[in-house]
This record gives C-alpha cells, structure tokens and sequence, in this order.
C-alpha cells in the first residue's frame, strides 16, 4: 500500500482544516516553533502549512528535499525565503481573502478603545476612581481624521469601516490610485501623519516598508494622535516609538505585531499605560481561523494531486524553474 505523503504543520490549525487533510495526507504538527524542530521534521514532509512565528529560510527549506508546497495562513509571507523555495521549485501560497475584514474589525476596535479610553474608564471603575467620569478625556469618532498606510484588501475593509463611522478617511499607497467611496488617497506621507488623528499600518514587511514608521514621521503627528498597527512589527522602529512615547509626542500607540514575537518581557513598550497590546490575533475569529485553514488545507491537497494551487506568492522565481522539477 502506497504511503500517505507527508504535511508538516507548525502550529495547530482549525479542525475543519484538518478534517479536510484527514485520511489523504499524514499530519504531523510540531511540538514547538523552534527552527531546530522544524528542520528536523521537514526532511521527509511533502508539504508545509505554516503560521507567523515559524521561520522557513533557506536552511530550513534545503532541508525538505520532497516540499512541494509551502502554505502560509494568512497574508505575510516574510516568514518564507521565497527565491529559496521558488528555486527549488516549491510552490509558496497564502490565504488571502480569508481574515481582511476581521483585521479591520480589530483595527477599528483599537480605535474606539483609545477613542471611549476604554482602559482608562475600566481602571478608574476597578480602583474606585469613580470621579474619571468627569475627566470628559472620551472623544467623538464621528469626523475625527484617519490615515491609512497601505490600501490592499485589509486597508480597504478598514477604510470602509471608518467611512461608516463617519470618520474623514485618507489612504497612501504608492502601488494604489483609486479609492473607495468617501476616501481620498494622498501622495503626500508627511502631510497624512500631521493632520490624522490615528494612523493605521496596513503594509506588507519588504524592504521599502521595514522602519518606515520612525522618529521623523513619529515628530511630525499631533500630540493627540494615535498610531495603530495591525500589520507586521517591523514597519515601525520601536526604540523610536518608546522615545516618541516618553517625550509624549503622540497620544498613544496599539499594536498587535512586534518586531520580536513574543514581545520580550523586559520590552521597555510594557512599560505605558497609553499602549493597548495583543498578540498577534488581529486576524484569528473562531470564523476566520476555520476560512484559513480550509483555504491552507485546499493548497496542500491541490499541489498534491499535481494541480496548481491558488495565491503564489512567488511566481517571479518559480518562472525560471523547468516544469518538470516541479514532481520530480
């Protein structure tokens, strides 16, 4: 009897994913996110569905001589040597589609936090501050300004919601010249962080977006403002947000992404009382998570059945691989 392939999971996936793998494939779903373990458990896997905190370089790529696929869940792939893998002739996939309303709806929830000062007024009730209720800190998010870096499909979702809300939406994006109803796109960077109340990052991490948030965009927002990310932790240089947040030039920041995940205990970002953190679960519902995993699990199954999977994220170096590599 002919032995099941082999697809190595990073981290557990939702069980409709799994039940759609069940019986075709052999799962095996590692213990830990360490790149050791990864690499001691790619080499005979046939396939890989990933998440956000499991490295797959070029050493741990090499190491998976029968990859077919790499399946991302979700949208950043920064975590995947792409040109490796391509070169190999290994198809690396997200699952796009799947969780950009959920990311806004996070983004959003971020906002109003900061907006109502949800934490402040939950802090005031726990120590019997009740006299917080005449602080009158809470504003209006009807006509407040919000600019949004990065207008791909989560960027547009969270516009839309703003829009809603009756906030004045402004997005940048370089790659983008249409936008949504009630937004006004903007070339202009410098003028987006002085005149919006929030920032929202909605970029990919590449090397024109990494650090882009820094001291010189950090000195030019108001000292009301807020900076929201939902995006990937290395789009802001956070020893300049951390400076930004002493001198009290920006109101206060929300991020679920980290430049090191998990965020370190002795991070000086842990330290303000104006930061609402998560943990990387701005795109994790009960309803996103299951769209994920079956959109990862179709992936796998479809490069295993010798078709070709949806959302390839690196076609550029797959092109330059000879089709025949691709079952050798």
């Amino acid at each position: 009897m002919k032995e099941l392939p082999k697809v190595f999971i990073s981290e557990p996936i939702n069980p409709k994913g799994m039940e759609m793998l069940e019986g075709k494939v052999r799962v095996v779903i590692a213990p830990d996110t360490r790149k050791e373990t990864a690499r001691a458990l790619i080499k005979d896997a046939d396939a890989a569905i990933l998440r956000a905190t499991t490295i797959f370089d070029s050493d741990v790529i090499r190491d998976g001589a029968r990859l077919k696929a790499i399946v991302r869940t979700g949208i950043g792939v920064d975590n995947v040597d792409l040109q490796c893998a391509g070169e190999r002739g290994i198809y690396v996939c997200n699952t796009p589609g799947t969780n950009d309303e959920t990311v806004a709806e996070h983004a959003v929830a971020m906002i109003l936090a900061f907006a109502k000062q949800i934490m402040i007024m939950d802090h005031a009730v726990r120590t019997q501050n009740w006299k917080e209720r005449f602080s009158a800190s809470q504003v209006d998010i009807k006509n407040k300004k919000i600019g949004i870096i990065g207008y791909g499909n989560i960027g547009f979702a969270t516009a839309r919601f703003c829009v809603s809300l009756g906030m004045r939406v402004t997005a940048y994006d370089p790659f983008v010249i249409k936008a949504g109803e009630g937004v006004e796109m903007t070339d202009d960077l410098e003028a987006l962080f002085k005149e919006s109340d929030f920032v929202s990052l909605h970029c990919p991490s590449t090397p024109l977006t990494q650090k882009l948030i820094n001291r010189k965009y950090l000195q030019l927002m108001k000292p009301g403002a807020y900076l929201i990310n939902t995006s990937r932790g290395d789009l802001i240089d956070e020893d300049d947000l951390v400076h930004a947040l002493k001198e009290k030039r920006i109101a206060g920041a929300a991020l679920d992404v980290f430049s090191e995940e998990p965020l370190p205990a002795g991070s000086p970002l842990l330290e303000f009382s104006n930061i609402i953190l998560s943990p990387h679960v701005a795109g994790s519902t009960k309803e996103s998570n299951e769209r994920i995993a079956v959109a990862a699990a179709q992936a796998v199954l479809d490069t295993l059945a010798g078709k070709t999977p949806r959302h390839i994220c690196n076609m550029e170096y797959l092109s330059l691989v000879p089709k025949s590599a691709f079952f050798a």
